[in-house]
Order: C-alpha cells, then sequence, then structure tokens
C-alpha cells in the first residue's frame, strides 16, 4: 500500500474516533440509565398512589429503584447532569423509554379491554376518547421539548350538556431533588364568541383531571389545550413522564358520578 493511502486512512480513523462521544467511565451507559429511568418513574407513580397516611414509605419506593439497578443517587445524579449537557444522547433516551411506555400502557389498556366494554355498554356509545396522541410523552425543561399540545375540531358529535374531561399522571425527576417542579396544563373549549378554559399547577408529579361542560348555545369551533413544563432555565436537568393521556367526551346521559366539573 502507497505511503499517502496509509496516511489518509490513518486520518480517516483519527477523524471518525474524534466524533465519537468520550462518555466518562463513572457515567452509567445508555442502556442503565433507561432502565434506571423506568424503575425510578414507577416507583415514583406507585408511591403518589399511597394513601396520605402511607405517604412516609416513599422512600423505600424510590430506594427499591436504586437497590434494583445497584447504584447509588451520586451516580445518578452525575450521570444525568452528564446526559443533559448531551441532549443528543438524552433524546435517544427519551424515544426508547417513550416507546416503552406505550408499549406498556397498550398492554395494559389490552388487560382492561373486556371491563371498560361492558361499562360503555352502559352507556350507549355515548363515550368517545377523544385522544389522537400517544398517550404517553417525555418532556424535559429545553425550549423545544417542554411543551405538548392537542386540537381537536368540532363537529356535529358535540352537544349541549356534553362533558370533556382531560386526565393524565405526571411524573418529575429531577437531579435537584430539593426544587420543587411544576407543570402548567389546560383544557379550553373554542366557541365563535366566547372560550371556557379549566386549567391547573402540577406539582412534583401527581394525577390530574380537568373538566368542561359544554354550555354555550353557539356550535363549538373546537377543543385544545397545552401541557407546559415550566421552568425558567433552560438547563435540560428534568424529566417530566405524562402517562395515560387521554381526552374523554361525555354525553349528558353518560357522565359517569366520578367525574369532577371544573368550569370557568
Amino acid at each position: 500500500m502507497r505511503r499517502i493511502d496509509i496516511l489518509a486512512m490513518a486520518l480517516l480513523v483519527t477523524l471518525l474516533s474524534g466524533c465519537r462521544l468520550n462518555r466518562p467511565d463513572d457515567v452509567l451507559s445508555s442502556k442503565r440509565m433507561e432502565q434506571f429511568l423506568y424503575d425510578y418513574h414507577l416507583a415514583q407513580a406507585v408511591s403518589q398512589e399511597l394513601p396520605r397516611t402511607e405517604k412516609y414509605s416513599t422512600p423505600a419506593y424510590i430506594e427499591w429503584a436504586y437497590q434494583k439497578n445497584g447504584i447509588s443517587p451520586d451516580e445518578f445524579n452525575r450521570s444525568l447532569v452528564w446526559y443533559t449537557r448531551n441532549p443528543k444522547e438524552l433524546a435517544k433516551i427519551y424515544k426508547r423509554l417513550q416507546n416503552r411506555v406505550d408499549d406498556e400502557y397498550k398492554a395494559s389498556s389490552k388487560s382492561l379491554s373486556q371491563i371498560e366494554k361492558k361499562s360503555f355498554a352502559i352507556l350507549s356509545g355515548d363515550s368517545v376518547n377523544l385522544w389522537y396522541l400517544s398517550p404517553g410523552a417525555i418532556l424535559n425543561t429545553s425550549a423545544y421539548m417542554n411543551k405538548l399540545t392537542y386540537k381537536i375540531s368540532g363537529d356535529t358529535t358535540f352537544h349541549k350538556g356534553d362533558t370533556i374531561c382531560l386526565n393524565m399522571s405526571g411524573t418529575f425527576v429531577s437531579a435537584d431533588t430539593c426544587r420543587s417542579q411544576y407543570s402548567y396544563i389546560s383544557l379550553s373549549a373554542y366557541y365563535p364568541d366566547s372560550v371556557s378554559t379549566a386549567d391547573t399547577i402540577l406539582c412534583d408529579g401527581g394525577y390530574v383531571s380537568l373538566s368542561l361542560v359544554l354550555d354555550s348555545k353557539s356550535d363549538i369551533k373546537s377543543i385544545s389545550g397545552s401541557v407546559n413544563y415550566l421552568d425558567p432555565v433552560d438547563n435540560r436537568d428534568g424529566i417530566l413522564l405524562l402517562s395515560g393521556m387521554e381526552l374523554m367526551r361525555y354525553h349528558e346521559k353518560a357522565l359517569p358520578d366520578t367525574v369532577l366539573i371544573i368550569s370557568e
């Protein structure tokens, strides 16, 4: 092989190796980071459903996630800092985690399908889930990944007296455990001459249910809203995992007793 060819190949190898991301040895691999985030979210979600008298056991659920994955809080925080400084690598983890959440949600939905069919049969088809996006989503504090929006145009299936319910669960994960995390969630009904809105601030995670009653004499133009991860600094040090998202429309006769009505 000619000397010039050898030099060219050496230069190419050098350039390619220089493009590789140099992850420190004390930072979790992407697979371990993904698995821990999944278990951590699961532990938080379960602990949030505990009765108030049992909230004291929340740290035990979080500790389970650390023990299962064989890592310490310092290792996780150090790794989270590195990944947030390398958003492309973090985005890959987000994508895989979101796909996993979607798959888990679909699997759980199938197991509940028979119960749902029996329940909806009683309602004579007057209850419909209008949510058209994925039931799970992951947001972070960066300016281009901190917001989720939805919009559904009005049609003849909407009637006066219908109730629109937005439901979801939110779990926050952040390297800074001492700082509270917030998200603004809204649901709006737009009419030709007015708008009705229900909204809330989700603080440190939990279950959210917003509802509106369509009571205008005018035809509805659209149903829309958003989920905004509130953080004044674009430092990518937080994650908001959304799951179980649904937008239910109940005709007046089909309204469940458990629906909380929040009107303007």
